[in-house]
Parts: C-alpha cells; structure tokens; sequence
C-alpha cells in the first residue's frame, strides 16, 4: 500500500488531484480528521487533533463533501483512509486535562468516559502510557459506552465510503495482553470486511507490543515488529516535519532528501507513507513514480 497523506488539504482541493495520485503510483490518499475541532479553520496544525465528538464535519469538508471524494475515488482506483482521533478529545484553554466546552456534552459530563488526569512522564512504562494523558483529556475508550460511540462513527466514515482508518496515538490504547479487548472488538464490528487499517504506534522498542498489534492492525511506527509486510513505514510524517524541538527532526531536511528516504523504504516494505509537505509538488516526481510502479511489478 502506498499512501500519499494530504494533511490539512480541503477534501475538495483532493479531488482533482486524484488522478496524478494515481499515475504517481499512490494506492490510497489520507485525509485530515473530520470531526469537529474545538478552533476551526486553518491555525495551529495539531489542532486537527483535538476534536470535540464523534461526528463527521469540519473546516476541511462535511458529509457530501465527504461523499464526494469518495465516490470520485472509487472511479479513480484510490483508496480514501480516513485520519481518526479516538483517544483524546480537545482540551479546555486553562486545564489540559479538562474536555473543551464544546465536547459532545454526553462525553464531558461523564467522569467514567475519561482517564486518569495524569500526565505520561514515563513512554517504557505501559500503565502510564494507556491510563494517563498525553497533554489533551484522554478518553477511557475501555468503556463500553465509549467504545460504542466510536464504534458508530467509525461505520458512519464507512457508510460515506472511506475505505481505510488511521488510528492517531493507538499506541496509548491497550491490549488484550494488558487485559482490554477494545482493538479485537473495534475491528470485529466494522461493518465492512477488506478496509486498510493502520495505527500510530511510533518509538516503540518492545517487539512483543509491536506484534501485538500488528494482529489487530498494520502498525506506523520507527521500529519493526516481527512481520516487516505489517508495517507502515515513513521518511516524514507531518508530526516530524512540523512539530517543535527533536520531534520535529526532518523539518530540516530538503524535499529531495525525504523523496530519497521515501524511495529507499518504498523498495524494502510493503507499505509506505508520503506526507505532502505544505506549498511541495515533490509527491509528482519522477523518483516516486517509478519506485511506486517498481514496487508494484516487484509484487506481482
């Protein structure tokens, strides 16, 4: 699967775009959340990930718009994944930890929706890491109510037509090992059989946590797990090209370095990112059409 993610691109600005996608050898196209977002519009990147509810509708298209790409995606030939956030929901100004005003007041009134107002401080210790917080409220997916409404509007993404999920910080959701069941049973209920589904599971060293949920998912990550064809693999994300201090650590690099590094790894996986940099036409080069096409014919 070669995916070309489009952060912070209006799904009507995708569209016709599709069709080089396409001649560029990109199997599917990731698109932003769509959930509503506690600020709207273009401002701060990361604010497409802090959502208020599980519904479909933001700053980067609604439900038709929605529609829209998808059906002009199926005649394309080009899977549509859809960015998801389901651990966390959008902070208040003055408290981390508290949900924004404006989440889906179901979830904000409910104290057993949510998990420890903790912060992680310590990303080896997998307590911290599935109980506590990351800097937003984290929701306590565990719970069954939770769980359904996620659920709901997973289904909903796929009725619309999405075809594939990427699940944001699945890293800080637990694992059957761990003594939940929430991927098993997330993945059981999605009403459609075949759809690509990969989490962000990036700077994890335990294999056994790698290939844990690598039976659940395809996993994007640094790290390997025991099966390399069940990862995800990128030169650049848009965390690590526009995020501050050391997660931000290819904002540096040129377009033409990330475009080598995507090629490099697009030749040894089976599945591969490429972020779309902001204002960069780099995804239409000669380099990356013919090592998505090369990887192709590898295939068959």
């Amino acid at each position: 699967m070669r995916i070309v993610h489009c952060f912070n691109w209006k799904l009507n600005e995708i569209i016709p775009n599709l069709e080089k996608m396409k001649y560029q050898g990109f199997d599917a196209v990731q698109i932003n959340p769509i959930q509503p977002l506690k600020e709207d519009g273009k401002k701060e990147w990361w604010m497409s990930y802090q959502p208020v509810g599980f519904e479909i509708g933001n700053y980067y298209g609604n439900k038709e718009d929605l529609k829209h790409l998808c059906k002009e995606c199926e005649e394309v030939g080009i899977l549509p994944i859809s960015d998801v956030v389901i651990n966390h929901m959008g902070s208040d100004v003055d408290d981390v930890f508290k949900p924004h005003f404006k989440v889906n007041e179901k979830l904000r009134n409910n104290p057993d929706y949510w998990k420890n107002k903790e912060k992680i401080k310590d990303w080896n210790n997998r307590y911290e890491v599935i109980h506590n917080c990351i800097d937003l409220p984290g929701l306590n997916v565990y719970n069954s109510d939770v769980e359904d409404m996620i659920v709901d509007f997973l289904n909903e993404l796929i009725d619309h037509g999405v075809m594939g999920f990427r699940f944001d910080a699945a890293k800080s959701i637990g694992l059957p090992s761990e003594g939940y069941r929430f991927w098993p049973n997330l993945i059981y209920r999605l009403k459609k059989y075949g759809l690509f589904v990969y989490g962000e599971v990036i700077f994890e060293e335990n294999r056994n946590i790698v290939d844990e949920y690598c039976k659940y998912m395809h996993v994007l990550g640094n790290y390997d797990g025991s099966d390399p064809s069940m990862m995800v693999k990128f030169a650049e994300s848009h965390d690590s090209f526009l995020s501050d201090g050391t997660m931000g650590y290819t904002k540096h690099m040129s377009s033409d370095e990330v475009v080598d590094g995507y090629c490099y790894l697009t030749d040894h996986y089976d599945n591969t990112l490429f972020y779309i940099r902001p204002n960069d036409d780099s995804w239409q080069c000669e380099k990356i059409r013919k090592v998505n096409h090369k990887a192709k014919v590898k295939k068959l």
